[in-house]
């Protein structure tokens, strides 16, 4: 076997293994791989970059730059270039044919990724998504104490610790409306109807 099917066979096979280590570990995100670096650029500019880590910033998601993305243009460069060899019988031009699919498949990867992250639904729901909110109240809020109430946001339905805006008192079974939170108990307020 001559050096160039070494070659290909690592970079096939270590490029293939990581991909799938990571789809089969569950890691769907982009580890921060950060290169931290001074570059002189031949002028009086040194460049300090953190490329996975600000390509990953800048796009809000996977980075072209990810570990998953890499190892699936090094497995494709690999692959690709056994197919230029032996398939193809390209001799030294399966080096370009083989970066081409692994450019190919780092595409497909990265794009991929950055349509599974866009498709991604958050299960937090924060303060800030209750207030305008209307609930209900479910344990009766004394005058300048404390009750409970249940508020629907995002299709959850949450049951929280409130108190009356006012500090009049709000009976069970009473429709009201978030205005603030404090301290990790709501501040509603009674609608009247």
């Amino acid at each position: 076997m001559d050096s160039l099917h070494i070659i290909y066979w690592s970079m096939a096979g270590v490029g293939t293994l990581v991909v799938v280590l990571l789809l089969i570990l569950g890691l769907d995100h982009d580890l921060d791989f950060g290169v931290d670096a001074d570059v002189d650029v031949g002028f009086d500019a040194d460049v300090a970059f953190d490329a996975a880590h600000d390509l990953a910033l800048a796009h809000e998601g996977p980075s072209p730059l990810g570990l998953k993305t890499i190892m699936a243009f090094v497995g494709g460069w690999g692959w690709g270039g056994l197919i230029g060899l032996d398939a193809l019988k390209w001799g030294v031009f399966s080096l370009p044919f083989g970066m081409a699919v692994g450019l190919a498949l780092a595409a497909v990867v990265f794009y991929f990724m950055r349509f599974l992250y866009a498709q991604e639904a958050t299960s937090t729901v924060g303060v800030a998504h209750m207030i305008g909110q209307e609930g209900v109240v479910l344990t009766t809020i004394p005058s300048g104490g404390t009750g409970e109430v249940r508020v629907n946001v995002q299709g959850t339905s949450l049951k929280c610790l409130a108190r009356s805006e006012s500090e009049e008192a709000v009976p069970a079974g009473a429709t009201i409306s978030v205005v603030a939170e404090v301290g990790g108990t709501l501040l509603v307020r009674p609608i009247r109807l």
